[in-house]
């Protein structure tokens, strides 16, 4: 789904900023962009490709992609934003280069609806990751990456879904591990 296509898929848009605010604000308590309703930010833009994962017209999980070329004056890209400490809260990610060639896309936002339970969450999200990288190559894109913890690297090999950190371990603004996973879809 893109800003192209949105009206295509009801209100399955709604649905998945409303998931985003139960998971990112409700829950996780952070502090971005929000209303009662939904939560978004400054990377759901005209380039934004979002891979939503629903059952019976009901978001299970979500996810959304940017490409690394994008640079739009003081504005690209999650991760290459906080390496130029252009965003509070995020640590400098410290990876050894800063992609921005259009063959790269960062992916963010991966949630799954809070009140599923374990097993179909696990299942809506395996779903999810690949339904995304299929999207990614779709696009052209012949790597995803993605500040997430490190333990995400493991879960999405075992999925086939081949992911290998490229950066180290650093701890977010709450103290949580994450890193720079990237995914090589031409290993899929």
């Amino acid at each position: 789904m893109s800003f192209e296509t949105i009206h295509e898929y009801g209100d399955l848009w709604l649905q998945h900023l409303q998931i985003r605010k139960a998971l990112f604000v409700d829950e996780l308590k952070w502090k971005v962009p929000h209303n009662t309703l939904i939560e978004w930010d400054q990377y759901d833009t005209g380039n934004t490709e979002y891979v939503i994962t629903h059952r019976d017209g009901v978001v299970l999980a979500a996810s959304r992609m940017n490409p690394c070329s994008f640079d739009m004056g003081g504005q690209s890209y999650m991760i290459r934003d906080a390496a130029l400490k252009r965003l509070n809260g995020l640590p400098d990610p410290q990876i050894p280069f800063l992609p921005t060639d259009e063959k790269c896309w960062e992916a963010t936002r991966f949630t799954a609806c809070p009140t599923l339970d374990p097993e179909t969450k696990n299942e809506a999200l395996s779903a999810n990751a690949r339904a995304l990288a299929k999207r990614a190559i779709g696009v052209g894109a012949e790597r995803l990456i993605a500040l997430m913890h490190p333990g995400f690297a493991r879960w999405l090999t075992r999925i086939a879904l081949p992911t290998e950190k490229i950066g180290p371990v650093v701890l977010d603004a709450e103290g949580n591990k994450v890193c720079v996973l990237q995914m090589q879809l031409q290993k899929i």
